[in-house]
């Protein structure tokens, strides 16, 4: 997946950041002992949201351990312990990753991407197995998105669409279907939000490529500034709409474990990021929490 939906670290609550991290150490366990030592680097902020929320709508049970992690030997760090559900979201998110490079391999190509898409392959192939309905959805969405891009779709919504039902559907087998309307439409939104923050935030470098991006499309582009600038109604409108439509299928919900968390990553993470996108002059770095 692509990191950008993350927790204000400096709200969090000593307890919240424990559990955060508990989770992020998971997962990366997790994949680690289903998929080998390289799909570790796959982990991201991302899909640590979506196990922390599907842990808490579907009241899974969580344990945890004190275990070392493979980049720090020396030192055990709390994470949560294994349990199907979260095998799940990380066999969804070694799924996702796969397709995220060969869409890179589409656009940008490069040794190095596919270098990398190959080093995956078997992981993919694995975990594919593994969660078959969720290889199906991210192999359809995927090819929707890249037929709308040959087409130079100038409808930003349209082409975001396809990326919300991905995960949308996607969190809906996760859960098996245990969910309500308001579940599924926050991962929807969360899908549009990450869709929409990432062309957002590859606007500078799709210019110069001549890659597709939604914003792109009939408009003009100088410098990454006054682009946002000129468009700032378009840009600011699109993702208020996705934010607050978020926020209110969140405030709709029930949590049981990790209110104080996910609501901090809903309520504040969204608006610091586009924040954080919309003030940057370049390509915003990977976050470390």
């Amino acid at each position: 997946m692509f990191g950008y939906v993350t927790p204000v670290k400096d709200k969090l609550r000593q307890q919240d950041f424990v559990l955060y991290r508990s989770f992020y150490c998971g997962i990366c366990a997790q994949i680690g002992r289903d998929y080998g030592a390289l799909p570790r680097f796959t982990t991201t902020y991302d899909a640590t949201f979506l196990a922390l929320l599907v842990h808490d709508i579907t009241e899974q049970e969580v344990e945890f351990e004190e275990s070392r992690c493979v980049g720090n030997p020396f030192t055990k760090k709390l994470m949560i312990k294994g349990n199907e559900l979260l095998k799940r979201v990380c066999a969804s998110n070694v799924v996702l990753s796969y397709y995220k490079l060969c869409d890179d391999v589409i656009d940008e190509g490069g040794v190095k991407k596919r270098l990398a898409r190959a080093a995956m392959s078997k992981a993919y192939k694995k975990a594919a197995y593994y969660v078959p309905a969720v290889d199906e959805i991210v192999k359809r969405r995927y090819e929707e998105l890249r037929r709308m891009e040959k087409a130079g779709e100038s409808s930003v919504d349209k082409v975001a669409h396809c990326f919300a039902m991905l995960l949308r559907e996607t969190c809906e087998v996760v859960v098996k279907g245990k969910c309500d309307e308001n579940f599924l439409s926050l991962c929807y939104n969360i899908g549009k939000f990450v869709y929409l923050i990432d062309a957002l935030d590859d606007v500078d470098d799709d210019a110069k490529s001549g890659s597709y991006n939604p914003f792109l499309v009939g408009k003009t582009f100088e410098n990454r500034k006054k682009f946002f600038a000129d468009n700032a109604q378009e840009i600011g409108f699109v993702l208020a709409c996705t934010v607050n439509r978020a926020t209110e299928c969140f405030n709709s919900m029930k949590f049981t474990q990790s209110y104080t968390l996910l609501k901090n990553i809903v309520y504040d993470g969204l608006r610091d990021k586009v924040e954080e996108v919309l003030k940057s002059d370049k390509k915003i770095p990977n976050p470390k929490i």
